[in-house]
């Protein structure tokens, strides 16, 4: 698959037949997925554009889900210019919410923008060739064919990191574009095509001035498009983080600290004292 994390809202100021250009390369590859913005102030579009085809997937019990955990649905959306929203094999969210600290640990798998549900760019991309795999949500968690996968009121996953930034390869878009143009000149790129065979891609920005970078747990400043290659990764590994339900964490807090009182009352002495505390 082959996801842009840009939003083409306006028309190219090389002019329409640029847009159409890129569309048509955007045709002959059939897992591609653009990006939609959604929104709760800004966005040009209050319902699903008529130049836009609809999406085809389909969510089992979304209504019930709603309904039941009030989720609250987008009621705006940027999309891109039409002749790329057209060519698109499928359109994708690619808008993030951080946790309450405003730190990015969790990415919800889909989103609903006028009763249409528009899937996360990883979503989106690992779905390019199962087209056709059931979706179910239900509370709590998220079916994915016969997989479960852990999800809260929002439907958001919390994502297992590999690594800081960089830990997925990446490359520049210069080294992709000399190497094109070193294979029309029958010269050996720098970047061989072979490392994109069978392979998910991901097209984002990581300079500063894009205003694209994020904190995460693993790095103070993170590429969204990495956010969405590592929840990428973890659907095809199937290993998100599953959340520990609050009753086991006060339980064993409660023996974690009964334990250091009983460790400590047994010992004499400061610095035994703060030994056994640093240990718990």
């Amino acid at each position: 698959s082959l996801a842009f994390d840009v939003l083409f809202t306006e028309p190219s100021k090389y002019g329409v037949a640029d847009d159409r250009a890129l569309a048509s390369e955007i045709q002959n590859f059939d897992n591609f997925a653009g990006a939609v913005f959604l929104s709760r102030k800004s966005g040009s579009e209050k319902k699903w554009p008529e130049a836009v085809p609809l999406p085809s997937f389909n969510i089992q019990g979304l209504d019930e889900w709603i309904a039941r955990t009030g989720h609250e649905t987008f009621p705006r959306a940027s999309f891109p210019v039409e002749e790329i929203a057209k060519a698109a094999g499928s359109l994708a969210n690619v808008h993030l919410n951080p946790d309450f600290d405003s730190v990015y640990r969790r990415a919800a798998l889909f989103e609903v923008f006028d009763g249409k549900v528009l899937p996360s760019m990883a979503l989106a991309g690992y779905l390019s060739d199962k087209r056709n795999m059931p979706l179910k949500i239900s509370s709590g968690r998220f079916m994915l064919g016969g997989r479960e996968i852990p999800v809260d009121s929002a439907g958001r996953a919390i994502l297992n990191f590999r690594g800081p930034s960089g830990t997925h390869k990446s490359y520049s878009a210069a080294s992709i574009m000399q190497s094109e143009l070193r294979l029309q000149n029958n010269e050996k790129p720098s970047v061989s095509p072979d490392d994109f065979k069978n392979a998910h891609v991901l097209f984002g920005f990581s300079a500063p001035g894009l205003y694209d970078l994020r904190p995460t747990p693993v790095s103070g400043v993170y590429p969204g498009v990495e956010i969405s290659a590592t929840m990428l990764d973890n659907l095809l590994a199937d290993d998100f983080i599953r959340p520990v339900s609050p009753v086991p964490v006060v339980v064993i807090t409660l023996i974690m600290v009964l334990l250091a009182g009983l460790a400590t009352s047994r010992v004499s002495g400061f610095l035994p004292s703060v030994l056994i505390y640093v240990l718990f």
